[in-house]
């Protein structure tokens, strides 16, 4: 493993943002994960491990302390001999590559999670979801080398205290690395089509009964239709989280506004449709300041032009905080992680 020093970070992000790191390696194995680690602890600096770079915000400045670029390959299929298939992956992996090859060998539970950039070990920390699925539902365990006792250890579906793009691993914020997740996925399971886009894209084509490569296929074009491509802008996809509150404050946000899309959670509650209220109460779909705009088919996605930086982007997000709180009364959080900048 190799430590380099003054790497610019930007090229290793969707965001296309960032200056230098102080320090920067890519760790493949548990070995120099340790090494890693053990290096930052010697030069008192922090650090972060960086997977696809899908979900974070990183300073103009740079960042004073170590990148360590996850690519710990590797992933493996066992038959348990129930319903279900116990498959490995290591963090390193793509996740939509991942996805991919459980569709091809009809497993369920993740294929509503197709087309999302970044890795698999990132998948548990955000609680990735999509399409009314979550991957804390189907994840057993998650590998991580605790950074406190400097062991690797195993952290069950329980320890992980997973809920709507939240787990334990936002919480205690560079104490776990994740190095491989355990997935717990069904040989015969049933597709999930009740969100919304995906039950109007089936009834559009009078498919009753999708397969699970119709489903995969069918969110790739969704959300290639509704989302920019990461490849070419400078985006984190959704950069907030919709708001959870309760039945009461729903029903006063809905005698405002009589069609605010709400969507009950399962301890009474009610998610409220963010990218609803930024485009039909803040006005704000298409809206650009600078270099930085929400895009035009969805108001909760940012996308930064070719120069932006990421001033500009906090700037750009603080102004749409502001509308939602004085438009609703309702407090936003950042689904991307911009605690870095």
């Amino acid at each position: 493993m190799t430590i380099s020093e003054n790497v610019v970070i930007a090229p290793y992000t969707t965001f296309k943002i960032g200056g230098p790191a102080r320090f920067f390696c890519i760790v493949t194995n548990d070995d120099e994960l340790v090494e890693a680690v053990t290096f930052a602890k010697e030069k008192a600096v922090r650090f972060i491990v960086l997977g696809g770079g899908s979900n974070v915000l990183f300073s103009d400045d740079g960042f004073n302390g170590l990148i360590i670029k996850n690519e710990m390959m590797g992933k493996t299929f066992t038959d348990d001999g129930t319903l279900y298939s116990v498959v490995d992956a290591n963090a390193g992996e793509d996740w939509d590559e991942f996805v991919a090859l459980t569709v091809e060998k009809d497993l369920f539970g993740i294929e509503n999670l197709s087309s999302i950039p970044g890795k698999v070990g990132a998948a548990p920390v955000q609680n990735i979801g999509a399409y009314g699925a979550e991957v804390g539902k189907v994840v057993a365990s998650v590998r991580v080398l605790d950074t406190e006792t400097m062991k690797f250890v195993e952290l069950s579906f329980v320890d992980c205290k997973f809920s709507y793009r939240d787990s334990i691993f936002k919480h205690e914020k560079g104490r776990y690395i994740v190095t491989k997740v355990r997935f717990r996925l069904c040989k015969q399971g049933e597709v999930n089509i009740g969100y919304k886009d995906l039950a109007h894209f089936f009834a559009d084509r009078k498919i009753a009964k999708p397969s699970l490569k119709e489903v995969r296929n069918a969110i790739i074009e969704i959300r290639k239709n509704k989302l920019p491509d990461w490849k070419v802008w400078g985006t984190a996809g959704s950069f907030f989280k919709n708001p959870i509150v309760t039945a009461e404050v729903f029903a006063e946000l809905q005698k405002k506004y009589p069609e605010l899309p709400g969507y009950p959670e399962s301890d009474g509650r009610i998610k409220v449709s963010l990218g609803w209220i930024l485009d039909k109460v803040c006005d704000a779909k298409g809206l650009t300041l600078g270099n930085v705009s929400t895009y035009e088919k969805q108001a909760l996605v940012l996308v930064a032009k070719p120069g932006a930086t990421a001033t500009e982007v906090i700037n750009f997000s603080n102004e749409l905080m502001k509308r939602v709180r004085e438009k609703t009364g309702l407090i936003i959080e950042g689904e991307v992680e911009w605690a870095v900048v």
